[in-house]
């Protein structure tokens, strides 16, 4: 077993080989895609299309109904991804961009060119909970090279309240019934004791929401508590509020349209919709780090993914298991085995994986 933080993911890619099979043991071990990793320039192939994914899906429902009293059968289908989560991760790898990214990079430059020494106003880019989620910042606002200025970002209380809402943990009784169902899945290895799946999407946003705290150039706006029934308004509210002393404009970013309705009309108050292609191609070439985004992020989504190489290998990429803590969330961590074990791509791992803990890359 070896624990890889997600940042040093391209280091396994690299081992390889030219070609990665990704199955999701969750979905009846269905094959999401294929990896070409032969040139700098990797090609993910034959994706997964949305009705074959939904037969899939539907398999699984009739299966888990067929073996499990129907409340429970319900409770065990909101922990299987639906079509939804797959092209959400490729969102959300940047792998995918949003189809209006021109205007998101036109208002980007504005912020940058407006000079408040000259009489230009400062521009802030806040975020609701999904734009946390698809990692606007990472992607798209912070700057490519190191030394370039961060933008102002703006946080509400109430969406950091929002991430923090658990529905709980995987419980036991889950665990059995789930294992009854399909125990060729190993499910208490990965799920045992371990959020449900809507607070692991909670989690990977508060991930972003630390980055950018990190950035040194962000504001976090207190909030009333917390409205249950209407937390968007909230939210609106709140950016509107910051937005009302003279010299400021804040740009709120959402996919949510309406959400970004809610925020038109305020003075000084810049919705922008951030629009997304309803559905995924067959087929993208993408660079290693987007890869690497997008089997960290999957794998937190499925719990597990098996990468099958060309050789017979079997590499198993946990985003959640037995054990999983706190640390292991802040670090953004995979742990890793391999079948069978001892395998020269093992042994080249775990050695990687000492030098550059070693040297403290960060």
């Amino acid at each position: 077993m070896i624990l890889v933080p997600q940042r040093y993911m391209m280091a396994l890619l690299n081992l390889l080989g030219d070609r990665v099979q990704v199955d999701a043991p969750l979905l009846q071990h269905a094959t999401l895609f294929t990896v070409d990793l032969a040139q700098a320039t990797a090609h993910i192939e034959g994706i997964i299309d949305s009705t074959t994914y939904h037969a899939r899906y539907k398999q699984v429902k009739e299966q888990v109904q067929a073996a499990l009293p129907n409340d429970t059968a319900v409770k065990m289908m909101a922990e299987v991804p639906d079509h939804n989560r797959l092209c959400e991760a490729f969102r959300v790898a940047g792998i995918v961009s949003p189809e209006n990214l021109g205007e998101l990079e036109r208002v980007l430059e504005q912020a940058r060119a407006s000079n408040p020494a000259r009489g230009g106003d400062i521009y802030y880019f806040a975020f609701d909970n999904n734009a946390l989620r698809n990692r606007l910042y990472s992607l798209y606002l912070k700057p490519a090279q190191r030394g370039r200025p961060e933008p102002n970002m703006l946080l509400a209380q109430a969406v950091r309240e929002e991430l923090d809402k658990e529905k709980g943990k995987i419980l036991y009784e889950f665990l059995e019934a789930f294992n009854k169902a399909f125990p060729n899945v190993a499910i208490k290895r990965i799920f045992t004791n371990q959020s449900c799946l809507y607070d692991r999407l909670c989690l990977l946003g508060l991930a972003e929401w630390n980055k950018i705290l990190r950035s040194g150039t962000c504001e976090v706006v207190e909030t009333a508590p917390i409205n249950e029934k209407d937390t968007d308004k909230q939210i609106a509210d709140t950016y509107a509020h910051f937005a009302a002393k003279g010299g400021r404009k804040v740009v709120v970013l959402s996919s949510d349209n309406k959400f970004i309705l809610r925020c038109g009309g305020r003075p000084n108050l810049i919705p922008q919709l951030v629009r997304y292609p309803l559905e995924i191609d067959e087929a993208y070439k993408a660079d290693w780090e987007a890869v690497s985004w997008l089997l960290y992020h999957l794998a937190v989504v499925y719990g597990r993914l098996d990468l099958r190489l060309a050789d017979g290998v079997i590499v198993r990429l946990y985003g959640v298991w037995q054990g999983k803590g706190a640390p292991d969330w802040d670090d953004e961590r995979l742990k890793i085995t391999v079948e069978p074990s001892n395998t020269p791509l093992e042994q080249a791992l775990q050695r990687t994986m000492r030098i550059l803990q070693a040297v403290g890359n960060p």
